[in-house]
Parts: C-alpha cells; sequence; structure tokens
C-alpha cells in the first residue's frame, strides 16, 4: 500500500510538510501549488529534498476550472493548463491532478468537455505525464464519481485516469457499490479524509470540516476496504482541509495522519469483527496535599467510599468496583501532575486485555513501546495521552498488579450503593480535541459518536463521546473556544488535558442522593423540574422527589437515566448516575448542569468546570 498525504493537509512550510510526513512514513506527498511559493528554492529543487527526506512527490494539485469553455477562455485555459503541465514535470510529481470545473457558464456536453481533456492528455502525454480527474461534490456538471467515470472513458487515453475524493463521494450520497464497476486500473489516485456528517452544506463540507479517517462518522472504513478487496494499487491519499488540525505542528499532523491509515488497514484485516483492547476502568488517580486530602476524603466518605486499603502516602478508597486511589506523595509523576494543576485526577488505570498485543500496538499507532518505567507504589507501565495525561495500565483488576503487596488493610467496609465508574470526562485545547480523539480511536480502539454542541451560559462547548466495544469504558471529551465558558476557564487554570468528572454507575440513585450530605450535592435550578413536566409525562410525585434530592432526568429509546452531582473540589465534581436501559450520557442536562455551576461558582467564588 502507497501512503501518502496532500501538503494542504498541514500549515507551516513545504520543507516541513515534507520532512513531518517522510518522518511519520509516509511514502509519498502531494504538493499544492500554492505551497510552493513559500519554497526556499526553485521548484526543480523540491523533489531533491523530498528524495533526500525519504519520501516521492505524488502528484501536484490541482489545476481547475479549465474544461468546457469558449474562444478567448479556451485558449487562456490552455496557456494556463500548459504553465501547470511544466510546473508539475519541474517539481517531479507523475501526475497534475484536473479537478471537474466548477464554472456554471462553462458547456455542460460532455463530449466538449472529454474533447478538452482528451488534448490535454495528448499534451501531458508529450511530457511524459498523466492527470488524474476528480469530480468534486461542488463541480458544475460532473459532481459524482460516476459522471467522472464516464468522461474517462470518453477521453480514452492511457495517461488519464480516475481521482477519487471520499468525501466528495459520499457529500453527493453516492453508492460506494460504483465502484465495482471500475477497472481498478483506471483509478489512478485516491483522496481519503472523514467528517463529522455528511448532512451539512456541500461547499462547506469538503471544504472545511474534513478530519482524518476515525476522527468522523463517515463510512470511510467500508469505503478503504472495498478499494482494496477490489485490488486497487493507485496511492491513497489524505487530503483534509480543517484549521483545527492546521494549528497543530506538522510532525503531530503527520502522525495522526498515519495514524488513520493504521486504523483503515486494521479495520480492513479484521472486519466483520473490530475488537477493543480495553476491558474496563481499574482504578481513577487523584493527587492531592495538605488540607485538600481531607477535602476529598471527606466526599469520597459522603458518597460511601471506605478507603480500604493504603501505603501511607497512596490511599485505596473502594465502593463496589470503583476504586479510588488518593496520593499524597511528594515526589513521582503524581506529584510532577500536581505541580502543574494542583489537586487533581493524576492519572486512570485502565485494564487491557492484553498487555503484550498493546506493546505492540503502541509501536504502530504511537511509535512507542511501553516498557519502563513501572511507576510506584503501583508498579505498572505508564502511557502518555493527550496534553501529557496519564494511563496506567494493567491485565487486572488492583488486586492483581505488580504493586499490590505495598497496600495494607484497614478495616474499613464501604457501602453498597455505587457499582463502578461509568464513565469519565477530560476538557481539551481546542486545537488538541481532534488529535485527542484520533488518540482514543488508535490507540485504545475505541468507538465515537457525532460532535455535540452543548450551550454553556457564556458559549458552546463541543463534546465527543469515545466507548470501547462492551460500553464500559466510557470517555467524553469536552472543549470550547468561548474564553468564559466554564471548560475554558478549567482548561486555563489546569493544563491542556485535565479530567474534569468521573461518573459513578450506582443501582438505586433516590436510595443514594437520600444517603448524601445536601451541601455535598449540585443544587438544581427549581424551574428545571417545571420544564421536566413540560418535557416527559411524569409522575408528579416522582418529579417532586427528583426536585427534593436534586436529581436530573433523561429518557431516550433505551431507557431512562437518572443523575446527580457533587460539589466540585478545585473545579473536579463527580456524576452518579443511575441506567435503566439507557445508552447516552445526559447530554439535555448538560446545559442546566453548567448553570448550576456556574450559580455556584459565583456565590462561593471558587472554580468549576464543564
Amino acid at each position: 500500500m502507497f501512503r501518502s498525504i496532500s501538503s494542504i493537509s498541514f500549515s507551516g512550510q513545504l520543507e516541513d510538510k515534507i520532512e513531518a510526513a517522510a518522518a511519520a512514513g509516509f511514502n509519498g506527498i502531494e504538493v499544492f501549488r500554492e505551497d510552493i511559493i513559500g519554497f526556499d528554492g526553485a521548484p526543480e529543487e523540491i523533489p531533491v529534498f523530498a528524495r533526500n527526506a525519504g519520501i516521492e512527490i505524488v502528484s501536484l494539485q490541482s489545476l481547475r476550472d479549465f474544461e468546457g469553455l469558449e474562444g478567448d477562455a479556451r485558449a487562456a485555459a490552455f496557456r494556463r493548463a500548459g504553465r501547470f503541465l511544466e510546473l508539475t514535470r519541474r517539481i517531479g510529481a507523475p501526475m497534475l491532478v484536473v479537478c471537474a470545473t466548477t464554472l456554471i457558464a462553462s458547456d455542460a456536453d460532455r463530449d466538449r468537455i472529454a474533447a478538452d481533456l482528451r488534448e490535454l492528455a495528448r499534451r501531458a502525454d508529450a511530457m511524459g505525464l498523466k492527470l488524474g480527474y476528480e469530480a468534486l461534490a461542488t463541480s458544475a456538471h460532473i459532481n459524482t464519481v460516476a459522471d467522472a467515470l464516464d468522461i474517462v472513458r470518453r477521453v480514452d487515453a492511457e495517461n488519464f485516469g480516475l481521482v477519487i475524493g471520499a468525501v466528495h463521494l459520499f457529500a453527493m450520497d453516492t453508492d460506494p457499490a460504483i465502484l465495482a464497476e471500475i477497472p481498478p486500473e483506471k483509478i489512478v489516485l485516491v483522496h481519503l479524509a472523514d467528517a463529522p456528517t455528511g448532512r451539512i452544506d456541500r461547499a462547506l463540507l469538503t471544504q472545511s470540516f474534513r478530519l482524518f479517517p476515525g476522527q468522523g462518522t463517515l463510512p470511510v472504513a467500508d469505503f478503504y476496504s472495498q478499494l482494496i478487496t477490489l485490488g486497487v494499487t493507485a496511492p491513497m491519499s489524505i487530503e483534509t482541509f480543517n484549521d483545527q488540525i492546521r494549528s497543530l505542528p506538522a510532525s503531530q499532523i503527520a502522525r495522526d495522519g498515519m495514524r488513520a491509515f493504521h486504523l483503515l488497514s486494521e479495520a480492513h484485516r479484521r472486519r466483520p469483527a473490530l475488537h477493543s483492547d480495553l476491558v474496563a476502568p481499574a482504578f481513577v488517580e487523584f493527587v492531592a496535599q495538605g488540607d485538600e486530602v481531607e477535602d476529598v476524603a471527606g466526599l469520597l466518605r459522603s458518597m460511601g467510599f471506605a478507603m480500604t486499603h493504603t501505603t501511607g502516602k497512596v490511599d485505596l478508597w473502594r465502593q463496589g468496583e470503583a476504586v479510588i486511589m488518593l496520593n499524597r506523595m511528594t515526589e513521582g509523576l503524581a506529584h510532577s501532575i500536581y505541580l502543574l494543576q494542583g489537586l487533581s485526577v493524576s492519572g486512570l488505570g485502565m485494564i487491557v486485555d492484553d498487555l503484550e498485543q498493546m506493546d505492540t500496538r503502541l509501536g504502530l499507532f504511537h511509535g512507542e513501546q511501553l516498557g519502563e518505567p513501572a511507576e510506584p507504589p503501583y508498579d505498572l507501565p505508564v502511557l502518555r495521552g493527550p496534553g501529557g495525561s496519564v494511563f496506567y495500565l494493567s491485565s487486572g483488576t488492583v488486586e492483581t498488579m505488580p504493586g499490590f503487596g505495598a497496600f495494607k488493610p484497614t478495616g474499613e467496609e464501604p457501602s453498597a450503593h455505587i457499582l463502578r465508574v461509568d464513565h469519565c470526562g477530560q476538557a481539551l485545547q481546542p486545537n488538541l480535541f481532534l488529535s485527542g480523539l484520533m488518540f482514543y480511536r488508535a490507540i485504545f480502539d475505541m468507538r465515537s459518536e457525532e460532535i455535540r454542541d452543548v450551550l454553556d451560559p457564556h458559549g458552546t462547548v463541543h463534546s465527543r463521546t469515545l466507548a470501547n466495544d462492551t460500553g464500559l469504558v466510557r470517555i467524553s471529551l469536552n472543549s470550547s473556544f468561548g474564553a468564559a465558558t466554564t471548560t475554558q476557564r478549567f482548561l486555563e487554570k489546569s493544563g491542556f488535558a485535565p479530567w474534569h468528572h468521573v461518573a459513578l454507575a450506582c443501582d438505586d440513585i433516590f436510595a443514594f442522593a437520600g444517603s448524601m450530605a445536601p451541601e455535598d450535592i449540585l443544587q438544581v435550578p427549581m424551574n428545571y423540574y417545571e420544564d421536566l413536566a413540560c418535557r416527559f409525562d411524569l409522575d408528579p410525585a416522582v418529579i417532586a422527589q427528583m426536585r427534593d434530592l436534586n436529581i436530573f432526568y433523561d429518557r431516550d429509546a433505551g431507557g431512562e437515566y437518572f443523575q446527580i452531582y457533587t460539589r466540585s473540589i478545585n473545579g473536579f465534581f463527580f456524576e452518579i448516575v443511575e441506567r435503566r436501559g439507557y445508552t447516552g450520557m445526559g447530554a439535555p442536562n448538560a446545559a442546566v448542569r453548567m448553570l448550576a455551576q456556574l450559580r455556584e461558582l459565583e456565590d462561593a467564588d471558587a472554580f468549576f468546570l464543564m
């Protein structure tokens, strides 16, 4: 498989793009004409630079609005096309990409279109070049793969082939089954990209919202797999247009692009039974010092947790399968995180089904192995995630981790309402959001839902939910461009990718809420329950009980969802949920919860997050 990436996917200088793509393992790079302008040298030096970096030039992008013109306009188009061909030759590219014209005033007659392109192919052939013809969803007359295939057949030239763009194909609602009608040798290039949805304006979708495969919701993996199965050997090239992606360093963009390729290849090899390496959360680690320790411990006791084991510096709090580690050490990894963001969640323990296999996966997707160090007192290998966040990887529960012998029992017994960790919420700086999503998709093989916008009192929070195959591991990613949102203010205070809340599943939320001290529960605005009666046909007595206990409610096709939130500690809070067949995250309640937290923030002059 020849893996390529378009230079338009990066920001920065062409030299940086070429070096980053080569370092990430790409075989080739497509060069956008605009990138040549800033190159420090003549166009003839570009292939030399690429060759020294260890990568090939795949194509020059792109000749546009060429065919179907009349008179002087047609003559000018051919002169311009001639200069494109010459530039293609000078940069050492074997192919010029030609996009179907977007000019409405051009001739729609396909024989005329084919005649122009046939003449261009003849001129390209005389220079030893080939042409790749691509239908854009925004093209005036040729905007589907079927249309472009018809033109390729009419041109009937050995050096004139088809370029297929995944996002353009899906934007036009084209059935990928059409790929089976195309001779594999006629496909000379494939542009791979994803998108959050296909149901927005075609121009916006294709020009501003393209993502790496795996970051969106389009069936790109099936598209890729079908091409491989059909025997297509043309270069596969990632081509994204997205300001969030382009704001990252070129090296990070290239690494994420290669991760996307590995995801596609993995999906093809494994289909139809994809697997997940995650089994369940093992523990959540807090780091605290001084009086903060008792603040966290007091909230844990209020929720029914008991400190069942301790090393003297790390306390193990438990209830059901939920384990909280309270780290009070003044050295080590957790303490270094404390120095950066104070009292906080400093790491997550994750149970994986096969550590050796995870090591191999990390080498493929992350460019590193687990190896050492094994962080005391758990003696577990450490993986660094988005923004430097920490994962301790284990092959079993806390009782089976190598360092468990350092923990001594205390004799304390927990309550029995909390069952397990339901999900964790992570805040990401806006420019890390998509890269963080790619990390979880690639490293942990998690599935993702479409992005959801949640209204904060001071802006909008973008949220994306990920889950493993069993649904026992769920992560909510959140980001906001609004400077005054609770999410962004928490990020400014805490770091690049802090965990802002942990949700715990319980068996009876009414009993649980009744057992907690009222001051430890987030107070819900009373009008929420007036609105709840409008949204759902609920028993007034049940609504009254929820109002008394500050319980949120939602319902979907699967069942019911009940939530409460604790008071915040340095911006962090717990969520307690009861699921009765419900599979979501209670997103309709998020805006109300943030409003309540903002009121709490203003009343207590403290700091909170989404």
